[in-house]
């Protein structure tokens, strides 16, 4: 990969668990457009309950994590398509917000993958008719795609390659970077249930999928 784009849902993520040195293996280029540090540090800083975890980010902003201009109207673009793909009963269905856009317009200009662990976003990208399916079984209302908006969604979207913040624990403890005094599943498992628990979209079988890689 020539870069990582990343959104907040991941950066939060892995600040929360104070997992956020993870970026720092790996030596890629991590980009954050404007709108995701607004979420994760502009505004957070000034909140009682989550100014530490926004401060923690920031000491990487300049270093690890570089802020990168987006094209506004490719992401307003994007927000205006996902979030009139499906509707009910003719009425559309709010997908995603301008940071997860954001993150995939700069994505847009750049070689590499979309860090991002928030699972509208993921499957907008990969599987949109089974994320119609499950809001529809979730809503219990039927939801439907606008084939239009379909098609001009699937030129922007196909092809981006997604990670989570869990893929990046894995790897890095996988390849025996983390110089912690446990055993490397236990330790693993540990790191990736907190990640799920703080909003990653991350099955129970993946997880243990991941420990039995782990020598």
């Amino acid at each position: 990969m020539k870069a990582i784009v990343a959104d907040a849902s991941s950066l939060i993520a892995l600040s929360d668990n104070c997992l956020i040195w993870v970026l720092e293996k790996f030596d890629t280029p991590i980009l954050v457009p404007p709108y995701v540090k607004k979420e994760v540090f502009d505004t957070p800083i000034f909140n009682k309950k989550y100014g530490l975890e926004a401060m923690r980010t920031g000491l990487l902003f300049g270093k690890r994590i570089k802020i990168v201009d987006t094209d506004p109207e490719m992401r307003d673009k994007i927000v205006d398509l996902s979030n009139r793909l499906y509707t009910i009963k003719g009425r559309p269905m709010e997908i995603i917000q301008k940071g997860e856009a954001d993150a995939i317009a700069l994505l847009k200009k750049h070689e590499g993958a979309l860090l991002v662990d928030e699972k509208n976003t993921r499957m907008i990208i990969e599987c949109r008719e089974t994320l119609r399916r499950i809001m529809e079984s979730r809503i219990h209302k039927k939801v439907e795609i606008d084939q239009q908006v379909e098609q001009k969604l699937s030129k922007l979207l196909d092809g981006i390659k997604v990670i989570r913040s869990a893929d990046l624990v894995a790897a890095v403890v996988a390849k025996g970077l983390v110089n912690w005094p446990y055993d490397k599943r236990e330790m693993l498992k540990n790191m990736l249930f907190a990640l799920k628990f703080s909003g990653c979209s991350i099955s129970e079988t993946e997880i243990f999928e991941y420990l039995n890689l782990v020598r």
